[in-house]
């Protein structure tokens, strides 16, 4: 099992990612998998259903006796808009199918490596600025009082 957040290998006794802190939920594998489930019906019924609206607004048009060439362009932007709302309903299905299979799909951060750095590279020293209260407090002087 991975972590959500970040990706790590969990063991499946942990409440916790041992890297990150998030908690696992022992029930995303069920919940996300009957997600794909309902997402893939729906695509279906999408997909054909659409086809049958299309058919169907060919058979309306052909009885009202319209121009065939508007029948063609209605037809053809009606199945493009279905198409591309399956094939975007499609692309998700494969997201999801691709996190619910055992493979890890982020990778793990590498550190980064700094090189040594040489009398080159090194700044100047600069004094830090003085503080608020180093310029505004003065140190007040006894006045002999006679």
């Amino acid at each position: 099992m991975y972590c959500a957040a970040c990706g790590t290998e969990i063991k499946a006794e942990l409440n916790y990612c041992s890297r990150c802190g998030a908690r696992v939920d022992k029930n995303a594998g069920e919940s996300q998998s009957e997600a794909l489930a309902y997402l893939s019906m729906a695509t279906g019924f999408v997909g054909l259903g659409g086809l049958g609206l299309t058919i169907g607004l060919i058979a309306i048009l052909l009885n009202y006796s319209v121009v065939p060439q508007v029948i063609v362009i209605l037809s053809l932007a009606f199945l493009l808009a279905v198409f591309g709302i399956t094939s975007l309903m499609i692309q998700q299905i494969s997201r999801m199918t691709e996190s619910n299979s055992g493979e890890k799909t982020l990778e793990k951060a590498k550190p980064v490596q700094f090189g040594a750095v040489n009398t080159a590279q090194l700044e100047e020293y600069r004094q830090p600025a003085m503080s608020i209260t180093e310029t505004t407090t003065r140190t007040l002087d006894k006045e002999l009082v006679k």
